[in-house]
């Protein structure tokens, strides 16, 4: 599920009490003064910069126009506006957070509507399909609710299992459903996303 901190400055008082109130986000301890001071960027709709913690190394961030923060699977993200694209931040890599109140921006319009609709928080990627097969001890929670992006049953199995398709831009999107409701789901399309998935959960148990 996604869920948003609201972005106007009447509704801030409100996303104050809701942050605390989402089951199973990340623990946030020790970071809680910066996702106030982003709160406060999106409510007042000052451009922030930062440094972004990346794979190959940090990256020096400025003059970005700060939208959302959004609760995505448990995860904290900022959807921002950067050089004219729209990107999502993972809240734990930003740091050295500066707010600049001087530098005042106007929403987007068709910004804020992209966001609303996405229900996802991986923005302008581009979607590939995905196809799971539902074990029929669980096909009743797929045919009643949508558990990932653009879900479509695509056949109804003899045994009373499922085949489900979906559109995701990245695995994060589809590892943490499949693995909520393994062993019953199994990922047949593309098939190497379900054998990373096994070869990060062998890792697990290795370490463990």
């Amino acid at each position: 599920p996604v869920h948003r901190t609201p972005a106007g400055p009447a509704e801030h008082r409100a996303a104050e009490r809701l942050v605390g109130s989402w089951p199973n986000y990340e623990d946030l301890s020790g970071l809680e003064l910066q996702f106030s001071q982003l709160k406060e960027a999106v409510a007042k709709r000052c451009t922030v910069g930062f440094r972004y913690r990346k794979a190959e190394g940090a990256k020096n961030v400025n003059g970005v126009q700060p939208y959302q923060l959004v609760n995505h699977d448990g995860i904290w993200y900022l959807a921002a506006m950067d050089a004219g694209q729209l990107k999502a931040y993972t809240f734990t890599k930003i740091e050295g957070l500066l707010l600049n109140h001087d530098d005042r921006f106007e929403p987007d319009l068709s910004v804020v509507q992209k966001l609303e609709e996405e229900d996802s928080i991986w923005l302008n990627f581009v979607k590939t399909e995905v196809v799971l097969k539902i074990n029929k001890d669980v096909a009743s929670y797929f045919e009643r609710r949508k558990l990932i992006g653009g879900q479509k049953i695509v056949k109804a199995l003899e045994d009373g299992g499922l085949i489900v398709s979906g559109q995701i831009a990245h695995p994060n999107q589809i590892w943490p459903t499949v693995r909520a409701w393994l062993p019953h789901v199994r990922i047949i399309s593309p098939e190497h996303l379900q054998v990373e998935l096994e070869q990060q959960l062998r890792g697990y148990l290795d370490a463990h």
